[in-house]
């Protein structure tokens, strides 16, 4: 098991090159699936935050009572309200709606602002095998790593999922599963998680952040804020689905470069470059807010972020200031 840090060189290769010969969807469509009554923030913390990363849709999939209200949010986000509680019925053709927008998409995230209803949880086993069915990249955060816990199999051996656990939600994933950690270093805990789970991509969040798929394993400790608030790690998880997605575009050969990173690699570097990313952009809010940061101000901060750790490696066309 090797530990390292990608260079920022390769990381940017995932980047598609804006220019002018491009069509709305080159730069990546995705969606986040989660939100209910009680929790309307998450979802919307993802999908702005891949709008703001550059990919050019993005979607929330939620509970139909939590789509109101997610609406009124950003004009930019397309809110489908397809999921439907225990309380609302029916429940008839959710199914049949999500399926054709999984289809359009390049990678999807699972679980902001989820809750605990049983049928969501349902709705949610089902969508998790369409997307592994689908071959797309799948992001696992908050309530979905609960579903995960009792159906493990669900996403075991698939390359293409990203598991984003904060350190309850790893401990809580490691005992559903059997594995005892407790004389384990966060790094080989989380190795064992990876390797339990068939080589999918664990990102353990923390002070640093360790990213492993059971055999190769990315440390990333870049400088982030000192703030805790609620949101970061669905900030995140925008991240890591909008450089899914263009993992996917870059393996397709949807622009013209060097093919350097190899297919297989792709899942773990586009971790890496997010956890990068996020922790930064908390960092850049914490210096401008302090104690007072919250969520929206780290969101606002994701473009500069994004601008300092990669702007003057893009060769990205601008437009003519004549």
């Amino acid at each position: 098991m090797s530990s390292q840090q990608p260079r920022l060189q390769t990381l940017a290769q995932l980047i598609p090159p804006l220019t002018y010969d491009m069509h709305k969807g080159d730069c990546g469509r995705v969606a986040a699936l989660g939100g209910c009554d009680e929790y309307t923030g998450a979802p919307y913390f993802v999908a702005s935050t891949a709008l703001r990363l550059g990919t050019d849709l993005a979607y929330i999939i939620c509970e139909k009572d939590a789509a109101p209200v997610i609406k009124t949010y950003s004009p930019d986000i397309i809110v489908n309200p397809y999921l439907r509680s225990t309380a609302n019925q029916p429940h008839t053709g959710i199914e049949e709606k999500i399926a054709p927008l999984l289809d359009r998409l390049h990678a999807v995230s699972m679980g902001s602002g989820l809750g605990n209803d049983p049928a969501l949880h349902k709705t949610v086993r089902w969508a998790i095998q369409a997307a592994r069915e689908r071959g797309l990249p799948l992001v696992l955060d908050a309530d979905s790593l609960t579903i995960l816990g009792a159906n493990p199999e669900l996403i075991h051996g698939y390359r293409g999922a990203v598991l984003t656990p904060n350190a309850p939600e790893f401990n809580r994933l490691c005992k559903a599963l059997d594995l005892d950690i407790a004389e384990k270093s966060t790094e080989e805990a989380a190795q064992m998680l990876a390797l339990k789970l068939g080589g999918v991509t664990v990102v353990r969040k923390g002070k640093v952040d360790v990213i492993t798929n059971g055999d190769r394993v990315f440390m990333c400790d870049e400088n982030g804020g000192l703030r805790r608030c609620g949101g970061q790690g669905d900030i995140l998880s925008g991240a890591v689905v909008t450089f899914l997605a263009w993992g996917e575009k870059y393996k397709s050969g949807a622009w013209k470069h060097k093919d350097e990173i190899k297919h297989d690699e792709v899942t773990m570097l586009a971790a890496y470059a997010a956890c990068m990313l996020a922790r930064h952009a908390s960092f850049l809010a914490y210096d401008e807010c302090g104690r007072s940061t919250q969520s929206s101000n780290i969101l606002e901060q994701v473009d500069m972020a994004f601008d300092n750790k990669f702007d003057q490696l893009l060769q990205a066309v601008k437009p003519s200031k004549s």
